[in-house]
């Protein structure tokens, strides 16, 4: 489980709160870990009415937090590489007792709050899943879950950051249905199902040329026409070293190595081109080669990416040679199954 996901946080979970909370009650997290030593660990949270990313030194591996909050939320831990080591759900007046492992995830134990007992054995019992690329078995460990505990706020964590939907509209609607309006308020409703309604209207949905900008700060068009397959990625300089996009990109390629068959584009979606190209040299020489890297000055709204309505970052379609979309999805391990459905249905591969 690797770090992709702060922005699925932003369009996801933009308002994880309760119904009926008033004034901040003060929480505090004490945890440890054996395998980060001594570094700074990142925290990331939403809580009354903004994220909150809170920056704590670890000390031989052992970090606290104390700040507050008015209604209950989900956090996510973050080693100073920017990988995720934890995360954890949490209300005012919780003292949670965590303990994570960045090599060993299936270690972890969270105590002092239900909920977060209950994720913390959710990920333990389905790491596999979570780390692999059954997004289908996934999907049903998650509504069996669901199913069992619609009325604890951990099934809304569970469902907007591990459920994927596209494929599943409709399942995703009626688990939806199923938790009721205290553990699944405003922004949560609004949010996800916003997704599922851009999800289901994907048959109608494109990828037209794009006009961007190489790293040489030259104009040139992106055009799907060029491959069989296109898989075309949205990423910042948060998200496009993350071990998940890595691994799917070295897959990808080694399932399709020919150009004309699959090609590779990586929109950046950086705040400027200096940004853009200070990241791309941070990557390490085992990133995947065979990758196109073009900036984008309009980010997600840039004429050809805006018709295919992508709804964070990262962000990935894969397109035919005409431009329509077969799949978009922010999930990596759903992306990479759709990749393995769509290869068996083209030659050369």
């Amino acid at each position: 489980m690797k770090a992709i996901l702060r922005y699925m946080l932003l369009t996801l979970l933009p308002a994880l709160l309760a119904a009926g909370c008033s004034g901040s009650r003060e929480f505090r997290l004490d945890a440890a870990s054996d395998d980060i030593g001594t570094q700074n660990v990142t925290l990331i949270y939403y809580a009354d009415g903004s994220y909150r990313v809170e920056s704590v030194p670890a000390i031989d591996g052992q970090f606290s937090l104390t700040s507050s909050l008015s209604a209950p939320t989900y956090v996510e831990v973050y080693t100073s590489g920017g990988s995720l080591l934890g995360e954890f759900i949490v209300e005012g007046g919780d003292h949670i007792e965590a303990r994570f492992s960045a090599m060993n995830p299936e270690n972890i134990s969270v105590k002092g709050n239900k909920d977060a007992e209950l994720l913390a054995e959710f990920l333990k019992e389905n790491r596999q899943l979570v780390e692999g690329d059954d997004a289908d078995g996934l999907n049903r460990a998650v509504e069996a879950f669901v199913r069992e505990n619609p009325k604890r706020f951990v099934s809304t964590v569970l469902l907007t950051r591990y459920f994927t939907v596209e494929g599943y509209e409709e399942k995703a609607m009626e688990l939806v249905s199923l938790i009721p309006e205290k553990y699944r308020q405003g922004g949560f409703t609004e949010g996800f199902e916003q997704m599922l309604d851009v999800s289901l209207a994907s048959d109608t949905l494109s990828l037209s040329d794009v006009r961007a900008f190489s790293t040489g700060d030259t104009a040139v068009v992106f055009t799907p026409a060029g491959a069989r397959l296109n898989l075309v990625m949205l990423t910042d300089n948060d998200t496009r070293a993350a071990d998940s996009i890595k691994t799917m990109l070295a897959a990808l390629r080694a399932g399709a190595p020919r150009e004309e068959t699959l090609r590779i584009v990586d929109f950046g979606c950086d705040r400027d081109t200096l940004q853009w190209k200070a990241t791309l040299r941070s990557l390490t020489d085992d990133y995947p080669a065979g990758v196109t890297r073009l900036w984008l000055n309009g980010g997600m709204a840039t004429d050809g990416i805006s018709q295919a309505a992508p709804t964070t970052i990262p962000y990935f379609m894969l397109t035919d040679s005409t431009g329509r979309l077969l799949h978009r999805s922010p999930s990596v391990s759903a992306t990479r199954a759709a990749f393995g459905r769509l290869r068996k249905t083209l030659p050369g591969t």
